[in-house]
């Protein structure tokens, strides 16, 4: 869980490990005591975005501001998913992102999210 420096702690951090990273991309896998709700892949999918390299550097607390064209495309059955996000846009603190929460090769839900950094 040292990939990630968020304040979450279980039951409601759902980051396990970055499996992939760069400046505008992360890939993350994540997993929950239970079967997750919309809700809670979300939540996992926001957490995740913390993945991406920042040059920046430095931790910052991040706070969702919005949520758009959220789907779930198919029935929730597993307690552990990857969740590939990525950052379409960036205004200073402000970051636009978009995210898919993957099962093996299919997609479980996806979406877009807005947060803003401190």
């Amino acid at each position: 869980m040292s990939d990630f420096s968020i304040p979450h702690l279980p039951p409601v951090r759902f980051v396990d490990s970055v499996l992939y990273a760069d400046e505008s991309r992360a890939e993350v896998k994540i997993s929950f005591d239970t079967l997750p709700s919309l809700a809670m892949l979300v939540e996992a999918a926001t957490q995740s975005s913390s993945g991406i390299k920042d040059d920046e550097g430095g931790e910052k607390m991040g706070f969702l501001v919005s949520l758009k064209d959220v789907k779930l495309l198919k029935e929730i059955s597993s307690k552990e998913y990857t969740v590939l996000v990525e950052l379409i846009h960036k205004i200073d603190n402000f970051k636009s992102l978009l995210f898919a929460i993957m099962d093996k090769k299919q997609k479980i839900a996806e979406g877009n999210f807005s947060i803003t950094v401190q």
